[in-house]
Formats: structure tokens, C-alpha cells, sequence
């Protein structure tokens, strides 16, 4: 190993355990409001769209214990905005599933994900309520500090699940959103809409879905989630916010407004969901919310 691989492999170490405090100590404020019912509920842009005390709390611990470790990086939360001008930046959802939390559903998690300049370094998906850590590290996979291997769940539509966000809440879904739920319906063994866009991309890196279609997120909902699947051996296409296929979508990471997931040995290229088995259609729109 030269000087700079080794260098290269200490500071991704260095990278997954702060990450791994991080989300563990924002998980640990998630999770005790959670079961005492303090959340604090606001609403941000309409009903659909909550923000709670404990998501602002969340993110400022996990600030904090990024910051003692790597005091000049860019911090990029999805409640405090940006600070910082380093070379590593993080991408910070304190609580991804916060109507969940807020209504509690038992489904939610802390995600972090890590980049040096616009090279992927790590990231983590830790979910308080089962005491779950997803980490990406060095290009391997863990759960909980096993490694886990790629598995194949199934190759076709008709074979596996799919989950997803799409159509959204908040107004009532035109003829295009309304047309291609119902033909994934139709296309795919089950559909799950669970509410955490990061856990829908750890589920899909450890195996336990085999595709995930997501529409109106930021740079943190997925900063974590697509590093879990590359490192799982999984796929990803990922689009900007006009319709183009992104070609290294964890390069441009703050680019991506419409990113499908899948495991390995799936058929993404003919599935049955939007720019991929068939065109995207007239009027089908990728703008973030």
C-alpha cells in the first residue's frame, strides 16, 4: 500500500467514526422525543411538511460532534443550511421521516453522508428505534459492524418490491404521476411507500428491497443512501432537475433530483419506472419541492 492509499484509507476511517457519533448522538435525541412524545411539531412549506424541536436538536448535536473532530469541514444540514468552507463536507437529515416521528410511526433515521471535494468518503444511515447502523465505508458495506455481502433479491419487475415517495403528498397528483403509479403498480410484485428516503436506500443496499424510485429530496436525504447501495453492490441511475441522466451521480451529489436504486443482478435498464425500460413522458417534471 503506498503513502497516499494509506492515507487515503486512515482518513475514511477517521470519516466513519465521526460519522458513526454523529448519527448516534442525533439519534439518541430522535429517539428519546420519540418515546416521550415531546416532538414539537411545525409545519414548514404547507400540512404535508413538519419540522419538529427535536429535527433542530438532532442536527445541532450532530453538528457539534462532526465539528470536534473536523473543525473546518462544510456542514450542510437540511434544517441549519451550510457553514464552513473545508475540503470535507458533510450532508446532515437529522431525522429523514419526520412525518413518521411526528405521528409516531417507528420509522426514521439520522443520515449523514461524507465527500472530500466531490469524491464520495463515507456515509451512514442509523436508525434509532432498532438500533440499526448502515455504514459505507473504505467501499465496503457494514449493518451494525458486519459485513454484508451483495445479494441478488430478484432480476424482473414482477419478482420484487419496489419502494418509493412517488406520488407525493401535499396536492393532488396530475395524469403523469397518477399514470406512472399505476403502471409500477401494475409492473411490480409489491409497492411500499415506508416515509424515509434514507432507509429506503439502506433497505435496498443490505437486501431487504430490491429497488427504490425517489423524486423531491435534497443533497441529504440521499448523500448516505447512494454510497450504501455502491458499496452493497447495488446500481444507480439519477437524473438532474431537467430530465438529463447524470453519469456519476455521487460526484454530483447536490445535482441529483431523481434517483432509482436497485440490487445487483436486477434488470434496472427494463424496468417499468421512468427513463429507463421507456422514455420519460411528456410533462413529467423532476423539480425538488
Amino acid at each position: 500500500m503506498s503513502q497516499v492509499e494509506g492515507a487515503a484509507e486512515t482518513l475514511a476511517h477517521d470519516v466513519a467514526k465521526a460519522l458513526e457519533r454523529a448519527a448516534r448522538a442525533a439519534g439518541a435525541v430522535a429517539r428519546e422525543a420519540f418515546v416521550s412524545g415531546a416532538t414539537g411539531v411545525e409545519h414548514k412549506q404547507g400540512f404535508h411538511d413538519v419540522v419538529t424541536a427535536a429535527d433542530r436538536e438532532a442536527e445541532r448535536v450532530a453538528t457539534g460532534a462532526l465539528r470536534a473532530r473536523f473543525p473546518d469541514a462544510r456542514i450542510v444540514g437540511e434544517e441549519d443550511g451550510a457553514s464552513g468552507r473545508g475540503e470535507i463536507a458533510f450532508f446532515i437529515d437529522p431525522i429523514d421521516g419526520t412525518s413518521n416521528f411526528a405521528s409516531g410511526l417507528p420509522f426514521f433515521c439520522t443520515s449523514i453522508g461524507a465527500f472530500l471535494g466531490d469524491a464520495p468518503i463515507g456515509g451512514c444511515v442509523y436508525d434509532p428505534m432498532r438500533d440499526e447502523m448502515f455504514l459505507a465505508e473504505n467501499g465496503a458495506l457494514s449493518l451494525n459492524g458486519v459485513p454484508v455481502l451483495p445479494r441478488v433479491r430478484g432480476t424482473r419487475d414482477r419478482d420484487v418490491e419496489l419502494l418509493t415517495h412517488a406520488p407525493h403528498e401535499g396536492s393532488r397528483p396530475d395524469d403523469v404521476a397518477l399514470s406512472e403509479f399505476a403502471a409500477v403498480v401494475a409492473a411490480f410484485r409489491a409497492v411500499r411507500r415506508l416515509g424515509s428516503c434514507a432507509l429506503h436506500l439502506a433497505y435496498v443496499a443490505v437486501g431487504r428491497a430490491a429497488v427504490s424510485h425517489e423524486l423531491k429530496f435534497g443533497p441529504w436525504d440521499i448523500a448516505a443512501g447512494l454510497q450504501l447501495v455502491a458499496a452493497g453492490g447495488g446500481q444507480l441511475a439519477a437524473w438532474d432537475a431537467a430530465g438529463r441522466r447524470l453519469a456519476a451521480p455521487l460526484r454530483t451529489i447536490e445535482a441529483v433530483a431523481r434517483v432509482v436504486s436497485a440490487g445487483p443482478g436486477f434488470a434496472l435498464e427494463s424496468a417499468s419506472l421512468p427513463g429507463l425500460g421507456r422514455p420519460i413522458p411528456a410533462g413529467f417534471t423532476t423539480t425538488r419541492a
